[in-house]
């Protein structure tokens, strides 16, 4: 096998990505740019793995292909992870890295295992049969529970406690019995766990056989009857409305009260077509997705489009309903009785409303495909159901091919529901220079003869009226640091995605640090860290009908919030996010600033001015039900400064603003002190960089592989690279000068 460095693994395997980015980030890289980062074991690590268990890796694939309505919060987490070790283990198996060892593959398999065993250790409902010798028994017919969501069981057969093994079966009720009834082999001195998959079970239940048969000398053969039970059920209709009445979509969760069970909801909106086929981490069955949201509303939720119709087994159940950040989640517990049709409608209450404030919320980081009217359909729904305005669509590529195809750009390929959007774009290129997006296209911006020329591909996109922007910055992943320290100084950055997951905020002060202007927008990387509007950024259009264009505008102009929670107001001498304040002489200028959340949720616990990275006023509450934190302040201008907003909810959620900048003549509004700390930081960035490029010709030169389409992409661009260097370098050396010529030194 050809040896590859861990550096390498994106660029031979341009799908690689997908299931890890280990190794291939800037050492800083947050787990969630594309895809969950596992450190790599210790020695000591390593020596614990223990031998595979038989049937352990089959019998979990195929776990992770069924429905999963007998699994409750703690159980899907776990089968999360188990998929993300899986995929670990296989892709050094399949030399996506190689110096990464099978040992190291191993690991994983064994972490995979050791989580599989805590699932069905914890599964409440497997069934346990002794076939020891001697075990009596007791009763013949062994009762099973299926459901119209769930037509699956798990056994425990119990054969003795030395070993642990997994089998798997699918067995199909619609033929008469077979003259052979169906078997399960058993060895002696083992825990086997078997996982049966039914097809076509009769609405009424039934009866079965099933031959147990052992292995080994004294091995006990048995027959037994899997007596299989449909409970009895009711009839949910669920209504989900506005605040006016109004039919809406949102993401809803229904949880068995006894058990925790989630159900696999039927008639959930089905994006696996546009989502789940492309991105091998998420599972094939069920149409649940995890939202990363804060505290008590993280978990998974079914995408609605505001009714459902469904039967439900008799008992009580836990209904959750979310709307995004400005509505009250709705929570609700019922009981459903044999043969009882129970309707239900759920009415949704605000307890903000932005757009009447004149900002209205966008993500700028989804991946979907959107070829014609049914995913529009699907995606449309869905960008309601968590009330994001504008969803940017974006078509993924690297040097190799592009994924999540768009049927076209522009304002004909637009897609509206009432005040929600869809508009496509792109997240393209991703190359060893970091990843860029280009919203509110015309046309896709693509050659692979200046994939790396960054300022070329942004001025097409500026050309268009669109806007050119860096995404993984709040992660500081996929070389975020990279593309930052190259093309922010050729001024060509319209804004910077510091939210994700959770608020980044590590290259944006050092950038801010350094005088430039960064206007800051968010979005989650649906689907791999995230769901759409998990984050998400707020601009202040002032319009009540909306319009994309009035949208960009404003995210253009930097009058712009990121949050998953808290809701902002910010104003410096009465200038919103954004602005620039020209000051001729020191003088005092006053900051007036309001954070507001929901009651026992985003409530806010911290509100805090920062100025050059640091807190320099904040108020806080430890009262949980307070909605409303305001910040008054009155500072010095000085030689200028940046000043941003900064909330904390009880829940854990956050909320940033784009700063507002105060100039003074002859002075630039940056980190005096720190200022050669950070230019230097940057130069070395740019030595990076020009490391990166000699390193793929060399490889080019010596290794002498026609199919390195990704070093072979590198070198051939490397000179046209180095020209964009030579001009960041010139930049930042610039800035040194400045720094020794400004007028008097200065110590902020």
């Amino acid at each position: 096998m050809m040896r590859l460095e861990s550096s390498q693994l994106v660029r031979r395997y341009p799908t690689a990505h997908l299931f890890l980015t280990v190794l291939v980030l800037h050492q800083a890289a947050d787990a969630r740019a594309h895809q969950s980062v596992f450190p790599q074991p210790s020695a000591a690590e390593l020596a614990k793995t223990q031998p595979a268990m038989e049937g352990s890796i089959h019998f979990a694939k195929t776990l992770l292909k069924l429905p999963k309505g007998r699994f409750d919060a703690s159980q899907f987490a776990l089968l999360d992870e188990l998929e993300k070790k899986l995929n670990q283990a296989d892709r050094i198996r399949w030399g996506f890295d190689g110096n990464i060892g099978l040992e190291v593959a191993e690991y994983f398999r064994w972490q995979a295992e050791q989580d599989l065993l805590k699932l069905v250790k914890s599964y409440a409902g497997a069934i346990e049969i002794d076939l020891r010798p001697g075990a009596e028994v007791s009763v013949p017919e062994i009762s099973v529970q299926l459901t119209p969501g769930n037509q699956t069981v798990m056994l425990k057969v119990v054969t003795g406690r030395e070993e642990i093994s997994f089998d798997s079966h699918k067995w199909n009720l619609s033929a008469e019995q077979i003259p052979k009834p169906f078997r399960i082999t058993v060895a002696d001195h083992q825990v086997r766990y078997v996982m049966i998959a039914f097809e076509q079970v009769p609405s009424e239940g039934g009866l079965m056989h099933v031959h147990f048969q052992g292995e080994g000398p004294g091995a006990v053969s048995q027959v037994r009857a899997l007596k299989f039970e449909v409970p009895r059920r009711g009839h949910l209709r669920l209504q989900i409305t506005d605040q006016k009445g109004k039919t809406t979509p949102a993401i809803v969760q229904l949880a068995d009260r006894e058990t925790g069970h989630l159900l696999d909801l039927p008639g959930a909106v089905d994006l696996r077509e546009q989502l789940n086929h492309v991105v091998p981490h998420i599972g094939e069955a069920g149409r649940g997705y995890h939202f990363f949201l804060p505290g008590k509303q993280r978990g998974r939720y079914w995408i609605v489009d505001g009714q459902l119709e469904l039967a439900l087994p008799v008992g009580k159940w836990d209904l959750t309903v979310l709307h995004g950040p400005e509505h009250i989640p709705y929570q609700q517990t019922f009981e459903i009785a044999a043969d009882q049709r129970v309707s239900h409608t759920c009415q949704l209450k605000r307890w903000i409303y932005m757009p009447e404030r004149g900002w209205y919320s966008g993500d700028d980081h989804v991946h979907a495909r959107l070829m014609h009217g049914a995913d529009a359909e699907n995606l449309l729904t869905y960008a309601q159901a968590v009330d994001v305005h504008i969803a940017n669509i974006l078509e993924m590529g690297d040097p190799m091919r592009t994924y999540y195809a768009q049927r076209g750009f522009g304002t004909d390929f637009r897609s509206q529901a009432g005040n929600h959007w869809l508009v496509p774009g792109q997240e393209d290129p991703r190359s060893e220079l970091g990843h860029a997006i280009g919203l509110n296209l015309k046309s896709k911006v693509r050659d692979l003869d200046r994939y790396m020329q960054n300022d070329w591909i942004a001025a097409e996109i500026h050309k268009q009226g669109g806007l050119y922007g860096h995404t993984h910055v709040g992660a500081n992943a996929c070389f975020a640091h990279r593309e930052m320290a190259l093309f922010t100084p050729l001024g060509i950055v319209d804004f910077n995605s510091i939210m994700q997951a959770s608020l980044g905020t590590e290259l944006y002060y050092n950038f801010l640090n350094l005088g430039f202007q960064m206007n800051a927008s968010a979005g989650a990387d649906t689907p791999y860290g995230g769901t759409i509007g998990a984050t998400r950024v707020y601009v202040e259009t002032g319009e009540r009908i909306l319009t994309p264009d009035a949208w960009f505008e404003a995210l253009q102009r930097g009058q712009s919030f990121v949050t998953n929670g808290p809701m902002l107001e910010f104003s410096v001498a009465g200038q919103p996010p954004g602005s620039v304040i020209e000051v001729n002489e020191p003088r005092k200028l006053s900051v007036q600033a309001v954070a507001r959340g929901l009651a026992g949720w985003s409530a806010p616990k911290k509100l805090q001015l920062i100025r050059f990275g640091k807190v320099v006023a904040e108020v806080e509450s430890s009262n949980t039900s307070q909605e409303e934190l305001e910040l008054k302040h009155e500072f010095e201008t000085e030689h200028g400064s940046w000043l941003a907003l900064k909330a904390e909810g009880h829940d854990g959620s956050e909320a940033h603003t784009t700063p507002v900048y105060v100039k003074r003549p002859n002075f630039r509004h940056w980190h005096y002190v720190r200022a050669i700390e950070l230019i230097s930081k940057q130069v070395a960035v740019l030595d990076e960089i020009e490391a990166t490029l000699r390193k793929s010709e060399e490889r080019v030169a010596t290794e002498n592989n026609p199919v390195d389409y990704w070093n072979r992409g590198i070198a051939k661009e490397a000179d046209a690279v180095r020209k964009q260097v030579a001009k960041a370098r010139a930049f930042y050396e610039a800035l040194r000068v400045a720094h020794h010529q400004e007028q008097a030194p200065r110590a902020n």
